[in-house]
């Protein structure tokens, strides 16, 4: 008998741990969950021959297709979340009280890996630059940071991180602000002082979510509109104050799906009757499309908006103000998108992402400024990449002086002598493709992008020199020529 009950238990024991392969064998599918393409079927020989990737792509394809793949996963998370407090997703951290937080917004939590001065200066200058550049186009310039999470609800983290108490990087942000006229409504601070004012038991962000509820969206809509109001008083743009609200049950954040993918959590939402009168230029599939164009009989003015997921929830709000609207989650972000109609620019990013500011420069044609006077020649090392695309003349690079000191914040300048001479600026921006190429330091405070419109220039031919100025002065060394059409 005992020998039975131990040949039962080994058969079922070996039945349950082969029925994800079986399963997988006889064809049954997993519902895919997850915001990627899974790893496909691996070809053991190709054009090529025999495909030395087989074993890795064998191993991908399985991981990723393995039969009852979410129920399995979902067990798993909740089993050691109630025991040890894990979680089985390095991209999900478990709170308190049943709160989810996103991993990689925990060094902004922590204020560890923080911007250098001179990132937090580029960045600054990059912004200024945007502002600068759509002023002289007589179009409105506003910054906004959608806070983190845990910026918000620190209170519901898990014990084991404790913030260091130094400055992060919103905080290094915002005091730069507060010594340049950026025109950015702190979000923060507006979101912090309404959850205390509304008690714990209405919140601003989702428990299961990464994102802010339609009662943190709403308070960004009106921050925002009311940075717009303030510099277009000719705007009347809706409030919704009048709008009624209620609670609504919706199954599933973006963080329960990754932790828990077979579960079913509900969680309260906050929706707001807006009147909906706006239509799209091509149907929405979801608020994560790259490009959503919206217009409203009823709206006032003309909107172009750089955003990511945070604006999910703003579109609504916005579309029925705006008698135009563009969103754009393309980066870098494409000024190409504006019309001659654009009213304001709005640029929207999350907290996390601040760095990503100076990864790649805005597709903005640069400006051109007074003569920088009194430049002393330089044996500046240089390196430059240019481009001549459709009558926009590309140089981006480094431009690093013989006194260079990496704590230095350089401005770089173009400067083209012919008949007239002209002076440009540029963005503080080491670009991608540079970035890629080479290894080591690469002098990112030195490093410049610019695009000139060589239709906006006298026809003729120019000389191109690069100036860098620092807070001692200029110094200035020769580049090349260009011949405008």
């Amino acid at each position: 008998m005992k020998k039975a009950l131990h040949f039962v238990f080994v058969v079922l024991f070996v039945g349950i741990c082969s029925l994800p392969l079986l399963g997988l064998v006889f064809g049954y599918e997993n519902v895919n969950i997850e915001k990627r393409a899974l790893a496909p079927a691996p070809v053991f020989i190709n054009e090529q021959g025999f495909n030395p990737s087989y074993p890795q792509e064998a191993e991908d394809y399985l991981s990723d297709h393995y039969a009852f793949k979410p129920y399995l996963v979902t067990a798993d998370a909740i089993m050691r979340g109630a025991l040890f407090g894990e979680s089985v997703s390095e991209k999900v951290i478990i709170g308190r009280e049943g709160w989810l937080y996103f991993a990689p917004t925990l060094p902004d939590h922590l204020a560890t890996d923080v911007l250098s001065d001179n990132e937090v200066y580029r960045i600054a200058r990059t912004l200024m630059i945007q502002k600068e550049a759509l002023a002289r186009k007589d179009i409105d310039f506003v910054f906004v940071v959608a806070p983190n999470k845990a910026s918000l609800y620190p209170e519901c983290m898990a014990d084991r991180y404790v913030p260091t108490g130094k400055e992060n990087n919103y905080d290094r942000l915002y005091a730069k602000f507060a010594f340049a006229d950026i025109g950015s409504p702190d979000l923060r601070s507006l979101l912090r002082t309404s959850k205390l004012d509304a008690g714990s038991d209405e919140t601003l962000y989702l428990k299961l979510d990464s994102h802010w509820n339609g009662r943190g969206a709403m308070i960004a809509y009106r921050a925002i509109t009311n940075e717009i109001r303030s510099r277009r008083p000719d705007l009347v743009l809706n409030d919704y104050r009048d709008v009624a609200v209620e609670k609504q049950e919706i199954i599933n954040g973006d963080l329960s799906v990754m932790l828990y993918p077979a579960a079913e959590l509900i969680e309260n939402q906050y929706v707001y009757a807006l009147p909906a009168d706006y239509t799209s230029a091509r149907p929405i599939r979801s608020m994560e499309d790259m490009l959503i164009q919206t217009s409203c009989a009823g709206g006032q003015g003309n909107l172009l908006m750089f955003r990511d997921s945070f604006a999910n929830a703003l579109i609504p709000f916005f579309s029925d103000a705006f008698s135009s609207a563009t969103y754009s989650r393309a980066v870098p972000y494409d000024y190409r998108l504006m019309t001659e109609q654009t009213d304001v620019v709005v640029l929207e990013i999350v907290e996390r992402n601040l760095a990503n500011l100076i990864t790649a420069a805005p597709i903005l044609s640069s400006y051109a400024i007074e003569p920088i006077t009194g430049a002393q020649p330089d044996d500046i090392d240089l390196t430059v990449y240019v481009e001549n695309v459709d009558g926009v003349f590309r140089l981006y690079g480094t431009a690093v002086p013989s006194n260079y000191d990496p704590a230095t914040n350089y401005d770089i300048f173009i400067r083209l002598d012919g008949e007239r001479s002209y002076t440009y600026v540029t963005f503080p921006i080491l670009e991608p493709e540079l970035a890629e190429e080479e290894e080591g330091d690469q002098a990112q405070n030195a490093a410049f992008s610019a695009r000139i419109d060589l239709s906006a220039l006298d026809p003729g031919t120019y000389s191109v020199s690069i100036v860098v100025r620092d807070k001692n002065g200029s110094v200035i060394a020769p580049y090349g020529e260009i011949a405008a059409p």
